[in-house]
């Protein structure tokens, strides 16, 4: 379960990480969003983070289920911490992948 766990993680935390660097659309919505930047700057964070939070609440549902319907004992502390060691590093990949798109 470890492996599942770490490749969907990785996996999640990959798909941010480019979607935060190279989702751009065109020329001139980069430039709209350079003029707007402090706002816009948190509110694509924000929402990479939102898509990040997603990816990980499904593997977090999955685990859970897996537990429930499989073994029969939930583990909710180990669901805390699974969900805690994979959203951090969705969002530090989320703000350093803004921070690239802006400069």
């Amino acid at each position: 379960m470890k492996l599942i766990n770490s490749f969907f993680s990785l996996s999640t935390i990959v798909i941010v990480g480019f979607i935060s660097v190279f989702w751009i659309g065109s020329y001139e919505q980069k430039m709209k969003l350079v003029d707007e930047l402090p706002l816009s700057f948190i509110y694509r964070f924000l929402e990479l983070s939102a898509i990040g939070a997603i990816g990980i609440g499904m593997l977090l549902l999955f685990n859970y289920l897996i537990d429930k319907l499989i073994l029969k004992d939930v583990n909710v502390s180990k669901l805390i911490k699974l969900g805690i060691r994979s959203f951090v590093p969705v969002v530090l990949i989320a703000l350093l992948g803004t921070i690239l798109f802006f400069l």
